[in-house]
């Protein structure tokens, strides 16, 4: 970030919700737009953490990102860049019981970037 925007600045934003499933169908609703991950993910995701306890229909639906760590598991999403210039973005983040940022979940945004990048023309 630093080295693409020639200094510091804010990258994100991120909001806590104790209902990520109704937080995100409500910000679509209103016509916010998120990142996408790719089917892949969920195949995967619900094949080494399908043991969760989750609303996998609507998680899935929705696009949201799941990870899990030994202190528990997480879900967030992602919106796309807040401006014309991929900078800063919203995280909509659910915690049960993780601690960390959801690195299990890198790759598909580092992916998901990568094409809003693409589409947009930025790549």
């Amino acid at each position: 970030y630093i080295d693409t925007y020639r200094g510091p600045g804010v990258q994100h934003l991120a909001f806590r919700t104790d209902d990520i499933v109704q937080a995100i169908a409500s910000l679509r609703a209103r016509g916010v737009r998120f990142l996408e991950a790719n089917d892949a993910y969920y195949d995967d995701v619900t094949e080494r953490l399908g043991f969760l306890d989750l609303p996998w229909d609507a998680v899935r639906e929705l696009g949201i990102l799941v990870d899990h760590e030994p202190d528990g598991h997480l879900l967030q999403l992602f919106t796309e860049p807040v401006s014309d210039r991929p900078t800063v973005f919203v995280e909509i983040i659910q915690r049960g019981g993780a601690r960390g940022f959801g690195e299990g979940n890198f790759k598909a945004l580092f992916e998901s970037i990568e094409r809003e990048q693409e589409r947009r023309g930025n790549l």
